[in-house]
């Protein structure tokens, strides 16, 4: 799935009503006919990302610090389920990056199927 359809899917799982800027390339959020956010990215944007992953409950674990690889999960727990979604962290610079896409990836897969 592309960036672009996972923030669709994760969008419609945190239920909000959002608008693809064709000219900003960003997502615009709406509330009751009114913006109240552009550009909401949370792949790039701390913020959105923590939001996202409190509002859907998703938790984030890290490997220990002597481990010989760098990882990060971001999971669900549905009470009947456990999803995991995991990134490597080729390097520490890059940990708080492949945290943001896990936790898109594992709201993306929460999203309500779409009906044909």
């Amino acid at each position: 799935m592309t960036e672009r359809g996972m923030t669709e899917a994760a969008a419609r799982a945190y239920r909000l009503n959002y608008y693809w800027n064709e000219r900003l390339e960003c997502y615009e959020v709406w509330r009751d006919g009114e913006m109240t956010k552009r550009a909401w990215l949370p792949r790039r944007d701390d913020g959105d990302s923590f939001r996202l992953a409190a509002a859907l409950r998703i938790s984030v674990e890290h490997n220990r610090p002597n481990d010989s690889y760098g990882w990060v999960i971001a999971s669900v727990d549905d009470g009947e389920v456990r999803s995991c979604y995991q990134e490597n962290v080729p390097d520490e610079s890059q940990r708080a990056d492949r945290m943001r896409l896990a936790i898109l990836r594992c709201a993306a897969a929460q999203a309500p199927k779409e009906q044909a």
